[in-house]
Parts: C-alpha cells; sequence; structure tokens
C-alpha cells in the first residue's frame, strides 16, 4: 500500500496479464500499456509481471 497524492493505492490482485489495483475505495483493472482514470489520480500500467505492477500516477 502507498500513498499518491493524498490518495491511497494498493494491489488487489494480478491475473490474465491484468491488475487490479484499489484507488481509495475504488477498484480499477489494467493491462501492460493501459491507462485508467478513478477519482483524483490517472494511472498508466507500464508493466505488469507474475507478481508486479509497476505504474506511473498523476492528478487527475
Amino acid at each position: 500500500m502507498v500513498g499518491i497524492f493524498g490518495t491511497t493505492i494498493s494491489l488487489v490482485g494480478i491475473k490474465g496479464g491484468r491488475a487490479t489495483i484499489r484507488v481509495g475505495d475504488q477498484d480499477v483493472s489494467c493491462a501492460e500499456g493501459q491507462s485508467v482514470t478513478t477519482g483524483p489520480l490517472a494511472l498508466r500500467c507500464t508493466h505488469v509481471g507474475d507478481a508486479i505492477v509497476e505504474f506511473t500516477a498523476s492528478p487527475h
């Protein structure tokens, strides 16, 4: 769990090349190279592996 721009982010799980990430109280799913927006953040999943997710976050 990490805090970014005042929002808590945690990894829920990885399945089929997609990561489910909890952003505040909402779950979002993304594949490598995909961008999603939820609440105050825009996330871009830069790498989704078997046990790791790398992403960038910016304020929305």
